[in-house]
This record gives structure tokens, sequence and C-alpha cells, in this order.
């Protein structure tokens, strides 16, 4: 058995909330440090992404699992009328587009209806107004960003991601990044946390690395902060009387993935299995979720 791969092991439950939110449906962080776990619940995204940049310590290494999709269906990055690296080029737009205030207010849905209205226009479909984002309030739909779910249209990427096609085939219930709104879905945390993420990786540059993007799929090189992608409903969590399910979920996650370093079983989380022909996909575009494909 090795040395630890972290020194530090966080997990962040994301919200998409757009006022100042604490409790369920709000954001959860557990850091595990030196076999002692602290949970907190940012009442805002200004204020969790202050906690995450403080996880970078020179010399010090940290593992922050983020319980959102860091990427998207394949093919997503060409329709929206992107060039270049698929992962980089989305997050760069997201970065930019996103607007996210000190009290949550943002223009997450606003951005998804641009989105739409850009892949309907580069595959010139003009007639298919909706999708493939959907979910919204009344007040905030439009002609292509719709309440229920439209129809699929021909050209569109998948609705899934080959991590979620997967999860899908072992039994779970993953949710479509397409999906904005609506118990469960995970589409606004998405939009909204990978902005988040590229505000933070222009900060802190080079001692970030985001698995599998910056790393391929194998043990992350060393820096000082790897961000990866996780989904704490892949293992079992029993959530207490009285105690809120993502507070449970995120100590629960943070608890796994620190037990597994300190058995030296952790870096096989990092080296999935995964068909030859769509490692490249999932390190260009789609990303993984840590833990997937790895027994």
């Amino acid at each position: 058995m090795g040395l630890p791969l972290f020194d530090r092991i966080a997990v962040v439950d994301w919200s998409a909330s757009a006022s100042p939110k604490t409790g369920s449906d709000s954001i959860w962080i557990a850091v595990l440090e030196g076999g002692s776990c602290t949970l907190s619940n940012p009442r805002t995204r200004r204020v969790a992404l202050q906690a995450m940049a403080a996880l970078v310590k020179p010399g010090h290494r940290t593992l922050l699992g983020v319980d959102f999709s860091i990427g998207f269906p394949a093919g997503t990055a060409e329709v929206v009328g992107l060039t270049g690296t698929p992962w980089v080029e989305l997050w760069s737009y997201l970065g930019a587009t996103i607007i996210d205030d000190e009290l949550n207010r943002n223009n997450r849905f606003e951005v998804a209806r641009r989105l739409n209205d850009s892949i309907a226009e580069n595959l010139q479909r003009p007639e298919q107004l909706a999708g493939p984002f959907w979910g919204c309030p009344l007040s905030k739909a439009t002609g292509s960003l719709t309440t229920t779910k439209p129809s699929r249209a021909q050209g569109w990427p998948s609705e899934w991601r080959i991590v979620e096609q997967q999860l899908r085939s072992e039994g779970h219930q993953p949710f479509s990044c397409w999906q904005l709104l609506g118990a469960g879905a995970v589409g606004s945390q998405s939009l909204v946390g990978i902005a988040a993420l590229e505000r933070l990786r222009r900060v802190i540059g080079r001692q970030m690395a985001v698995w599998p993007f910056d790393t391929g799929l194998d043990i992350p090189p060393v820096t000082d902060l790897v961000v990866a992608e996780v989904w704490p409903s892949l293992w079992d969590v029993t959530v207490p009387i009285g105690v809120v399910k993502d507070a449970a979920q995120v100590e629960a996650t943070v608890r796994r993935l620190a037990d597994l370093d300190s058995a030296g079983e952790l870096q096989a989380l990092f080296q999935p299995r995964i068909d030859e022909g769509f490692r490249s996909t999932v390190v260009r575009e789609e990303g993984w979720v840590l833990g997937v494909g790895s027994n």
C-alpha cells in the first residue's frame, strides 16, 4: 500500500438557486483532512467559490469532487458553433456568458435559450424552435426554451453522455444535462457550476487540474487542486432523521473517497474501464464520473 494520493478531500453538492439559500436544495461542502470532516452550507455560489479557492494550498494536494455534469454529450460544442477543444470552448463560453451575482441572481435560462437558438441555426432547422435544453418557469418560457420536454430533433447531440448511458445500463437513474428544472434536474446546476469552475480555473491557473480533461483517464499528475465529477447517488447513503439529505450525501461521499485513498484503492477510480473508441470523446468533451467503471 502506497501513500495516499491526496492530503485533503472535499465534495460539493451544488445548487442553481436564484436567491441566497441554506438547508435542503442548497450548496453543501464537506472537507475531510486528517480524519476530521467539516461541513459548511454557503448561502450563495460566490461564497462557495471562495471556499473552493481556499482549498488551494501549495504543496498540499486536494481532491475536489463536484456533484454536477462538467461536460455535455458529444457534438454539443460543434452544433453550438464553437471550434477548438470542445470542453475548453464550452467552459470558456459559459464562463463568459453566465451572469451570477452575489445574491445568486443568474441568467441561466437566457443562456440556455441562446444555446438552443444557436443549435437550431447551425443545424439549419429554424422550424425546430424548441430544445434541446428544456425546463423553465412559465415566465421564462419562449419558443426555443419550453417548460416541458420537446420532441428530439435530427442532428441534436445525444440525450445522454457515455457515462450516463453506462449508469443507466447498470440500473441507475441519472438525469440528463438538458433538463434545467424539476425534481432531480441537473442542467441548471451544470450551467452555473461549469461557469463557476471556469472562473476558478482562471484564477488558480496551473495549480488546478480537471479530471479527465486535463489529466487523461489516469492518476492526476502532481498539482494542488484536482477537480473531478462525482455522483453521490452512486453509493448507498443512510440519511439520519433530521439531517438534510444533501449534507449526508457529501459527508458520506467524502469519507468513502478518503477511505479508498487510505487503502490505496482510489487510483483505480481515476483509471476506469472505457472502450477505446469512447476514450477520446470522454477526455475531450464529455468527462466522466469518478467511480463509474472502476469495479
